[in-house]
Parts: structure tokens; C-alpha cells; sequence
């Protein structure tokens, strides 16, 4: 059984705000090393409220972006051999196409494969699971876009809590 860590409990989402939910999915629960995982990672807009989402922002990155945890059997957090390090350049004012809007009822997400011994250093059961936080803030939006149309927009900041996903249990074999 898995010990249960806070870093991955879903935060209670504040009313005032655009509410995004987080989602994992993998194509399958058993693999092998040699193997490679196909990851779907989803935003849904389950809020009153459209938002703005900047598409650098759905990029791996140990901090900001998507931040994805792989945790052992016994609570341990797992280093992979590879580090998921995007990082993204600044938005480009006057460029409204690299914000894309999130309708509420709608989701938004990307597929992506990793090889499973990229991830995890041995045969074992483990749990993923991301976070998902904006790379811009909104004092950074007030001073370098203030002027621009995409700073009138809702757009999701940093300044919101951070999203947490659900746990994905795979077996390595």
C-alpha cells in the first residue's frame, strides 16, 4: 500500500476564482522498463468563467508549467534519468495566439510518451502525478501587458493556487 503524501491531495479550489481541474491518464497500468509510457495530461474548466491559459504553460518543469512527481511504493520520491526542463521564452506582446482560451464545460490537454526508464529506476509499483502552476504572474502581466489586449484578458497566473492531478498507479515489471 502506498503512504499517502500531501503534495499530491487535491488543494479545495477557491469560489472567486476560474476553477481548473488537473488530469493524468496513462494508456495502461503494467509496463516495463523497456517500455514506453503514453501520458495524457488534461485541464479541464470546470468554473462559471472562461480563462486564458498561456500555451507555454503546458510545459514540464521542475517548478512552474507542469511539475510531474513520481513517488515509490514506500512514499519515496523517485529521480528519473531524465530532468523535464522546459523552460519557456517570455510572451510576446501583441501576440494573442500564444494564449489560448478555456471555455467553461471545456478541456484542454497533450499526449506524450516517455520511456518508462526515463521515469523510474527499477521494477516496482509507482505512483505519478503533476502540478500544474502558471509560469506568469499577475504583477508581471500588470507592468509588461498592461497596455496589450492580452492583458485585459482572464488569464490564469500564478498568483492562483497551484492545480494538483490525480495519482496514476503503474506496476514496473
Amino acid at each position: 500500500m502506498f503512504a499517502r503524501s500531501t503534495d499530491c491531495a487535491r488543494p479545495i479550489p477557491s469560489a472567486a476564482l476560474p476553477q481548473l481541474l488537473l488530469g493524468l491518464k496513462a494508456d495502461r497500468d503494467t509496463y516495463r522498463l523497456s517500455d514506453t509510457l503514453h501520458l495524457e495530461t488534461r485541464l479541464t474548466n470546470v468554473g462559471e468563467s472562461d480563462v486564458y491559459l498561456w500555451q507555454w504553460d503546458l510545459c514540464w518543469n521542475p517548478a512552474r508549467g507542469l511539475t510531474m512527481r513520481v513517488v515509490d511504493s514506500q512514499g519515496k520520491d523517485v529521480q528519473g534519468r531524465v530532468l523535464l526542463d522546459c523552460v519557456p521564452p517570455p510572451p510576446r506582446r501583441g501576440d494573442v495566439y500564444q494564449f489560448f482560451k478555456l471555455a467553461r464545460g471545456n478541456f484542454h490537454g497533450r499526449a506524450e510518451n516517455f520511456m518508462v526508464s526515463d521515469l523510474v529506476n527499477g521494477p516496482g509499483e509507482y505512483e505519478l502525478c503533476a502540478t500544474y502552476s502558471s509560469f506568469l504572474s499577475s504583477d508581471w502581466i500588470a507592468e509588461f501587458l498592461a497596455k496589450d489586449p492580452i492583458g485585459k484578458l482572464p488569464l490564469w497566473t500564478m498568483d492562483q493556487p497551484p492545480l494538483v492531478s490525480n495519482r496514476v498507479h503503474i506496476i514496473v515489471k
